[in-house]
């Protein structure tokens, strides 16, 4: 008896039954989410999930967020190292869509009841900031409604000390911090080599104290998102900038890699997908 052919028993996307497609759907954008402009199967947060796969390793970094956001274990500073293309987009979307929609991600991740019934979700996405608008510390204040506590030290893009962020987390959590393409607006702000120094110095001082005030309590989660080498798309001073930031980040994060596929997460030094 042969087989059917595939037509006769899958009904193929309305793209491809159409003869079009739109290649957005390959380029996720977490700042494009964040403003509502995304195509619709990264904007919805149903059509998001049915059409993710859960694997292994994303399911993993799930149940780390949402354990630790509840007050549970798990790893409060996440840096998502991945080259370009790797899924790290992905995965920023899919805490993005879970923390906004807790009943919908505890259905899909297979969760006996949502972890968290409600978390504030802040999002600063470095290829969408304006070199000369708001710094990453006055617009992730301003997401979560504390703005007051920063707006000195936003105007004067001077970096706020461990005490203020403690006051924003206090207001906040419990609190999930989602930062992508970091190294790209540092490479923005940047222009001349001094005001490198100076923003850079700044931004430095502030992935410190946020990662320690994160890290010093149980219900806040950052996640960071860094090329493996800068040198992909920028050049050596973006190199040693990318270094600087792993430097500080390094105390206290565990590093994910969602390129792999190999083994669980928790067999391994640095963590992988």
């Amino acid at each position: 008896m042969a087989l059917p052919a595939w037509w006769e028993i899958a009904t193929p996307h309305k793209d491809i039954r159409e003869g079009f497609l739109d290649e957005r759907v390959f380029a996720a954008d977490l700042g494009d989410v964040l403003e509502g402009r995304a195509p619709v199967e990264y904007q919805d947060a149903r059509l998001f999930f049915r059409r993710t796969y859960p694997t292994r390793g994303l399911k993993q970094l799930i149940e780390n967020v949402f354990s630790r956001l509840s007050g549970g274990p798990g790893d409060a500073v996440i840096q998502l190292q991945t080259p370009f293309g790797d899924g790290k987009t992905h995965a920023l979307l899919a805490l993005y869509h879970s923390a906004n929609h807790p009943d919908l991600a505890a259905e899909f991740w297979g969760f006996s009841e949502s972890p968290v019934s409600k978390v504030n979700v802040t999002v600063f996405v470095g290829t969408k900031a304006d070199p000369f608008g708001p710094t990453p510390w006055g617009e992730i204040a301003r997401q979560l409604k504390a703005y007051d506590i920063v707006s000195e030290h936003d105007q004067k893009r001077v970096a706020p000390g461990k005490d203020r962020l403690n006051a924003i987390l206090d207001k906040a959590s419990p609190c999930l911090i989602l930062i992508d393409e970091l190294l790209e607006y540092v490479v923005k702000v940047g222009r001349t080599e001094d005001q490198l120094d100076t923003e850079r110095g700044q931004l430095l001082a502030f992935l410190q104290e946020l990662s320690e005030a994160v890290g010093s309590r149980k219900n806040a989660v950052l996640v960071v998102t860094l090329p493996s080498s800068a040198l992909e798309q920028y050049d050596e001073r973006a190199e040693r900038t990318l270094a600087r930031i792993q430097h500080v980040l390094g105390r206290v994060e565990v590093i994910y890699t969602p390129g792999r596929r190999d083994g669980d997460l928790r067999d391994h030094p640095q963590k992988a997908f």
